[in-house]
């Protein structure tokens, strides 16, 4: 449900008639290389990708062709980044190492992208956290290679090729966002220990060429103006080139939210108001904000909430393009999601649910028998997302973690086909 959907050319599906049909790599099962492990939803949230960017990006150009054999294209997907009706990258590991696949037709083809090789153990990175699309065509990703350094790459031609460099010192990337080609933004952080952890943020302004720190903070060294040392990082948006939201959790289990209106040179504390009823109880942003292409400014953030014995997943929703944030409750218990400020998605019961009202109702969708199927051997939501009011994706997997399935809708989630 990345906010920024770039229409691709039909033509462009010639170069991937020979790519294989994701039937190959999400039917799930594990690689003949070794059984891959991944991450779970809340990552996110289930939610959605990042927030959209205001950018322009450069006239498409030809897909990637296939650098591997069909039969070679076998992982367990651990998440995936829907960009448009066309459009869409997943991905998984496999022995440590990144399988990343890109799809231009709805995903009946897919290509293997590349953007290390298998020597750099980059796992299975979360959207938006180490791996961020902001288009069809440009891409960024972080990883540790063996010397512990943070090894960078980026795309511009949807994959087909990738440019590396390096940070300054060993850390990861917590999360990427750009808002548009050139102008981009990574948090890295440590190893969180009692709660805190080190932060540093990079910015750049040459497509990720380069990365330049902006501001950090260390265990013995907090900043005024920069980001707290509590809490980790659960997402990060930047919805233009000075406007920035940075989500936090930590043991405080509580919401917190920190913006910067200077490009993230600077940061200062959101108010973010609960419920009465849940002053006592964890509440924690569990993504990055995430604002509407076609209404910028409206935007949600995803939430955990735990009261009594019901873990659900809730809102903030803002109207003033992020000055202010109302708590949402929606009731829903896995992978919430919106496409726009009226049309969402939620998991309740093992049922899914869909709101036309921002919210405020929810009803079951019409019990389809492939989802139905499915979920019996896969019940384990991974994420759900949204490129429009039509169709999505669901990424589901089985108890063992061993396999996983990728679905598709094209009518809000009436009718599904496996992918």
């Amino acid at each position: 449900m990345n906010t920024t959907n770039l229409p691709v050319k039909k033509t462009a599906f010639l170069a991937v008639l020979a790519a294989v049909s994701l039937t190959a790599c999400s039917s799930i099962g594990p690689a003949a290389a070794g059984d891959p492990t991944g991450s779970s939803s809340a990552a996110a949230s289930a939610a959605a990708s990042p927030g959209p960017a205001s950018g322009t990006a450069a006239p498409a150009s030809a897909a990637p062709v296939p650098s591997v054999k069909p039969d070679q294209i076998q992982t367990r997907l651990t998440d995936f980044q829907l960009i448009s009706d066309a459009a869409g990258f997943a991905w998984g590991e496999t022995n440590g190492s990144l399988r990343l696949y890109r799809t231009d037709d709805g995903g009946r083809n897919w290509t293997l992208l590349s953007p290390w090789d298998d020597t750099l153990k980059s796992g299975a990175p979360v959207a938006g956290g180490s791996l961020y699309f902001l288009d069809a065509r440009h891409g960024w990703t972080a990883a540790a290679d063996a010397g512990r350094k943070t090894v960078t790459a980026f795309t511009a031609d949807g994959g087909q090729s990738w440019t590396k460099g390096t940070l300054d010192k060993a850390t990861y990337a917590a999360g990427l966002s750009f808002a548009d080609p050139l102008h981009g933004w990574m948090l890295t952080s440590s190893d969180a220990a009692m709660g805190k952890s080190e932060k540093t943020l990079y910015a750049t302004d040459n497509a990720g060429q380069d990365w330049k720190p902006l501001t950090s903070v260390s265990m013995d060294k907090p900043v005024p103006g920069a980001l707290p040392l509590s809490g980790h990082a659960s997402g990060m948006t930047f919805k233009d080139a000075s406007s920035g939201w940075i989500a936090l959790a930590g043991h405080e289990e509580k919401p917190v939210l920190y913006r910067t209106r200077d490009g993230g040179k600077t940061w200062n504390n959101v108010p973010m108001k609960i419920p009465q009823e849940l002053n006592d109880s964890p509440v924690t942003l569990d993504g990055a904000p995430v604002f509407f292409k076609d209404e910028p400014d409206k935007g949600w953030i995803p939430v955990r909430t735990v009261s009594g014995n019901t873990d659900s997943r809730d809102a903030y929703v803002t109207k003033d393009g992020g000055e202010t944030w109302s708590f949402k409750r929606t009731g829903m218990q896995n992978a919430l999601t919106f496409a726009d400020s009226l049309h969402g998605w939620g998991f309740k019961d093992k049922v899914l649910h869909a709101t036309s009202d921002g919210g405020t109702t929810w009803n079951p969708v019409s019990s389809d028998p492939v989802l139905t199927d499915t979920l019996k051997n896969n019940p384990n939501v991974i994420r759900l997302g949204f490129a429009g009011p039509q169709t999505g994706w669901l990424l589901l997997g089985s108890e063992d973690g061993k396999k996983s399935k990728l679905l598709k809708t094209s009518d809000a989630g009436r009718h599904w086909i496996l992918l």
